[in-house]
């Protein structure tokens, strides 16, 4: 399904980024506007890498499944054991439909035996197809939570900080709930970045308060909001994937992605790197047993992750008497990759890392052993084409994960 967005709404924070914000570079993300930078793009990646980063998470879509038979309907549309998430654990995880191909992915909280709430793409009618029979309540409540991630090395000091407790010792994807300006709230262990952070799940009333505290405790600790611009820089030096740019969802929600998307590249787990995520060994679930089928041969693609030769960029560019392009803005359209002339996947995710000083990207590809030499048909932004781009299998994560390491001083 093709979805029109016909409205843009601001988040629970919307009146906070409007004051910090000081260029006219918004981003509109499913029924939303948020800022896409701040000040500058550069600043705000060094404050994800270095300092801290407030980010705005809001529109990510949130679904709460609520019911006594919530765990059941969560263990049918994931392909992990959900029996073995406790109370206060998060997990990442695949959806897949009936051909084993991806839905989408996501995060799944559980906040009581039978509360769990989902923050992924859109995935109402398909939560709703497979709850019918089931006693759960599923809602969306992705306009009543808002979503504040805190990145960082001393995204921990700003926490303790503002809330006067110690948080070195919250293990990643755990839960806590605390207090902000006076306003109960969860946080969870968890980023988007690579580094060592927190998003915090605010109540709409609540967000400006929160943000304005957090604010003010970061200030010693050099925080920065940072917006989309950064974030997805910051994303692709992880290795981490979103759904339309780097795969095509399988389902028939709406999307949140304004982007268009090739139905050619639906995806399997274990072609986008998520097969570690598929267990066998639970109750059968949405697509298990096309899975055990693909199990048993190898991926045809498979993701990898892909350096370009940015130098045969530039002179691409200047060949055509065009000015050289050489951006950090992450390409969320695709480009082929070709081995001895022959088509052998597409490039996605492109984008100047600022961090490795390297043109990197995704490759969804036949398989390719790492230092094979490519060559990608690169395009400029117009679309208008600059020509044949020297580039090679690399491993990801570009950059080193923090996210998951016990705190320490850097």
């Amino acid at each position: 399904m093709q979805y029109i967005h016909t409205a843009f709404r601001g988040t629970p924070f919307h009146r906070n980024t409007t004051a910090a914000c000081s260029t006219p570079s918004w981003f509109a993300w499913g029924e939303y506007v948020v800022p896409d930078v701040y000040s500058n793009v550069n600043a705000e990646l060094f404050a994800i890498r270095n300092n801290v980063s407030m980010n705005e998470m809001s529109p990510l879509p949130k679904f709460d499944v609520v019911g006594p038979d919530a765990e059941r309907l969560i263990d049918l549309v994931i392909t992990r054991d959900v029996r073995r998430l406790p109370v206060g654990h998060v997990w990442y995880t695949p959806f897949c439909d009936d051909s084993g191909m991806l839905v989408a992915d996501g995060l799944v909280f559980r906040l009581a035996e039978e509360h769990f709430r989902l923050t992924t793409d859109y995935l109402l009618a398909w939560l709703t197809r497979w709850g019918e029979g089931l006693r759960v309540e599923i809602r969306e409540v992705t306009h009543d939570f808002g979503i504040l991630a805190l990145q960082g090395p001393k995204s921990t000091a700003v926490m303790a900080d503002v809330t006067g407790e110690m948080w070195s010792d919250l293990a990643f994807s755990r839960i806590r709930y605390t207090k902000i300006a006076g306003v109960d709230l969860y946080v969870a262990r968890q980023g988007f970045t690579g580094e060592r952070g927190y998003e915090l799940h605010v109540r709409r009333e609540d967000g400006y308060a929160v943000w304005e505290a957090i604010h003010t405790a970061g200030l010693p600790h050099g925080i920065r909001p940072a917006g989309e611009y950064a974030i997805d820089i910051a994303r692709v030096e992880a290795g981490l994937i979103v759904v339309s740019a780097d795969y095509t969802p399988a389902g028939t929600d709406q999307r949140g992605a304004h982007s268009l998307v090739d139905p050619t590249f639906q995806v399997s787990p274990f072609e986008i790197g998520l097969g570690r995520l598929v267990d066998f060994k639970k109750n059968e679930y949405v697509g298990m047993r096309a899975l055990q089928e693909m199990a048993t041969t190898k991926a045809v693609r498979r993701l990898v992750g892909i350096e370009l030769d940015w130098q045969k960029i530039a002179a691409g560019y200047a060949q055509q008497g065009l000015a050289p392009t050489i951006s950090p803005r992450v390409r969320w359209d695709t480009m082929p990759i070709r081995s001895s002339g022959a088509t052998v996947g597409r490039l996605s995710s492109a984008t100047w890392s600022p961090t490795t000083n390297r043109m990197i990207g995704f490759g969804l590809l036949n398989v390719a052993a790492t230092g094979s030499p490519l060559e990608v048909e690169w395009c400029g932004e117009s679309n208008e084409m600059i020509g044949a781009v020297p580039a090679i299998v690399v491993e990801i994560p570009f950059v080193a994960h923090r996210r998951s390491r016990p705190d320490s001083k850097r």
